[in-house]
């Protein structure tokens, strides 16, 4: 027997014994961990029979719940639509109507009214008292005078501007001291003064320059509102040209094409005149309101204009 013979079956002897070893000998498991990785264990049966506290069944996945929600159509975002209806020139026959289809609606409007105007009659004093009453209303500054119906010459001059509107404060203020406003609405104009608001009246010639009229009012603390569409009335008697509906129809028209002072918000201007009863006047405001509404308008005061 040659050495290499020798070599090769001892060779092939160490590999059969190695194979064939009884178990008392040599063990081994394939052990699957907690995390669902696998790990060869090599132990002594007499010492780690027991296979090692590890799990031998793999951890249950942490699949994630996957929730499919319903479809919903997106609804389209709706528009703000705050209709400020504002009174000018009282207190006057018509007043009386104003508030009260207020109430009967539960509408907020603001009134503009004038001092002279107040200071008539106890009558019209009453109506003034009435309307700083009502939790509907917000009474604001519309001068004192309302320039006489001398409008080129009231605005000639600032200091006669700002004396008239100061006057028409100290009726406002003593008669409802607890809801002081600066709000004001110039007489025959359409001005705006407010925070990101700064229009003049475009019917005014440059030539007549009432714009520092206007800023000086402003300077001390006036809020000044004007419109942007009137319901317009026959100087004569009053009486408004429109009817109701058609009112809304223009209104709804004027809003679509984005032509207000501010998106979403729109100011009417109205005389305290025209809603007398020899108008219907009491009607013609409740159609307005009712169509308004039907329309998605929702009314405050100019409180929450700015």
């Amino acid at each position: 027997m040659t050495i290499k013979y020798f070599k090769l079956k001892l060779i092939f002897l160490l590999f059969t014994v190695f194979i064939f070893l009884p178990s008392s000998i040599y063990a081994m498991w394939t052990i699957i961990k907690e995390d669902g990785t696998t790990q060869i264990y090599h132990g002594d049966p007499e010492t780690d029979y027991q296979i090692p506290t590890i799990s031998l069944e793999p951890a249950p996945l942490k699949l994630q719940t996957i929730i499919k929600k319903p479809k919903v159509k997106a609804q389209k975002k709706q528009h703000e639509k705050i209709m400020y209806l504002t009174f000018d020139d009282g207190p006057l026959l018509g007043s009386d109507n104003i508030i009260t289809v207020l109430q009967e609606e539960s509408v907020q409007a603001t009134m503009f009214m004038v001092g002279k105007h107040i200071q008539k009659s106890k009558f019209r004093k009453k109506i003034f008292q009435r309307a700083l009453d009502e939790p509907l209303v917000m009474v604001a500054n519309h001068t004192y005078s309302h320039a006489d119906g001398r409008y080129k010459h009231f605005y000639s001059d600032k200091k006669r501007v700002l004396e008239d509107v100061a006057k028409m404060d100290t009726i406002l203020y003593t008669n409802d001291p607890k809801h002081q406003t600066p709000y004001c609405r110039l007489a025959g104009r359409n001005v705006f003064r407010l925070p990101s608001i700064c229009v003049d009246d475009p019917g005014i010639p440059e030539k007549y320059n009432e714009k520092p009229k206007y800023d000086a009012l402003w300077d001390r603390g006036y809020l000044l509102f004007g419109w942007d569409y009137q319901w317009s009335y026959n100087p004569k008697n009053g009486q408004v040209y429109h009817s109701a509906k058609k009112m809304v129809a223009n209104i709804e028209r004027i809003y679509e094409r984005g032509r207000t002072k501010q998106s979403g918000k729109f100011v009417l201007l109205m005389h305290d005149f025209s809603f007398r009863d020899k108008f219907n006047g009491k009607e013609s405001l409740r159609a307005l309101i009712k169509g308004l509404k039907k329309k998605g308008w929702q009314f405050e005061t100019l409180a929450t204009y700015l």
